[in-house]
């Protein structure tokens, strides 16, 4: 390897979320001696990330902004990859590294006009894990065409099922990292009292928190519907959505129809997330579909039992050991499980000191790092 610094170009459509807070524990750890690092966002979908991009500045990262739509917009995308060639092309990367699934095509095709030799994408959950049919074997033939174009695919272990299962690249460019969270970062203690107070909680009430982007993914009709089972035989539960998204329109209307305005918070983005999981004593997901959401790791940290709908990816609950599960869109099922847990205590304590095993055990944060510069260096020599 040169005495150079290596070159490091990260694209993301995404400003937010766990693919951003993924990627900002990637450009603030890495070590700034050996990498030169720049961070391509989309200017069109921060959701609440001037902290995340600060910090990645703070570090010495370059941050850059450009308009890239989230869904398929062919003229748009087209002006949209024309400038990313173009800023690839005049700055020469060592490696590009493309992360979810809008920036993880355009990324790729531009690198691969401009020749980058070292082209990485990470998915956060493959796109074709949401579909079906037609659709599904469409998105899996666009995946395995960008695979002969991309020097590796890293993956969390439920990914790793499905790229294998539909054969997206061969095994030599699959690498195995999983998510991981940085513990230091969640230590703080919390004055539950005074949390519950400033969201309208009564002190002794039960909290069944959930978090995550108001988006059709994450299936909030179900939670709420739960929600709904649950109050009717425990009327002082309070639920939480903690969140930003297009949907919390309709959800907030939703809420009101089924008359539960006061038992169910819309908390909007909560910075401090640590005092969301300070005051929950059961953390629910309802998921259509998920690679390895940092919400479970959190959630594991601070001893929480989970419980996960099927989603294809969320083998990080593995049903009574640190978590219950319960089929997809399956609100009477979900509500039982609550109710389960909200009335045993010492299975959800069990459950909740699983988790926290579990996250110690396979979800290392120095590893994770460590991985990523090794694959790094591995490559540019």
């Amino acid at each position: 390897m040169s005495e150079c610094k290596i070159k490091i170009l990260y694209g993301l459509e995404a400003a937010g979320g766990g693919a951003l807070k993924h990627l900002v524990y990637i450009v603030t750890r890495l070590n700034p001696e050996l990498f030169d690092i720049t961070v391509m966002l989309s200017n069109l979908r921060q959701e609440n990330a001037e902290n995340e991009i600060k910090k990645m500045q703070s570090a010495g990262a370059k941050v850059i902004f450009i308009p890239i739509h989230r869904n398929i917009r062919p003229l748009k995308d087209l002006i949209a990859l024309l400038k990313i060639w173009y800023y690839i092309f005049t700055h020469k990367f060592d490696i590009i590294h493309a992360h979810s699934s809008k920036a993880g095509a355009l990324f790729r095709i531009a690198s691969w006009l401009a020749h980058t030799p070292n082209v990485y994408y990470t998915p956060h959950c493959f796109y074709f894990q949401s579909q079906s049919g037609f659709s599904k074997w469409f998105f899996i033939k666009v995946e395995k065409i960008m695979g002969k174009i991309t020097t590796g695919i890293i993956v969390s272990d439920t990914e790793m099922l499905h790229l294998l299962r539909n054969k997206i690249v061969p095994p030599p460019k699959a690498y195995n990292i999983n998510n991981a969270i940085d513990f230091n970062e969640y230590n703080q203690a919390v004055a539950v009292n005074k949390t519950k107070h400033q969201l309208g909680i009564p002190s002794d009430s039960l909290v069944v928190g959930a978090i995550g982007r108001l988006t059709v993914q994450k299936d909030w009709i179900t939670y709420i519907h739960a929600a709904n089972e649950v109050i009717k035989t425990y009327p002082d539960v309070v639920f939480l959505i903690v969140g930003e998204g297009e949907l919390r329109n309709s959800l907030e209307l939703l809420i009101s129809k089924l008359g539960l305005k006061h038992r169910i918070i819309l908390t909007g983005y909560v910075i401090e997330i640590y005092k969301i999981y300070g005051i929950i004593d059961v953390y629910v997901n309802t998921s259509l579909w998920e690679g390895l959401p940092y919400v479970f790791l959190e959630a594991m940290h601070y001893k929480k039992p989970i419980i996960a709908t099927g989603s294809k990816g969320e083998t990080a609950v593995i049903d009574q050991h640190n978590g219950l599960t319960s089929p997809q869109h399956d609100f009477k099922s979900v509500a039982e499980n609550i109710i389960l847990l909200l009335q045993d205590k010492i299975l959800s304590e069990n459950l909740g000191k699983k988790g926290y095993e579990l996250i110690l055990e396979k979800y290392s944060f120095n590893s994770f790092i460590r991985k990523h510069e090794t694959l790094y260096l591995e490559r540019v020599k």
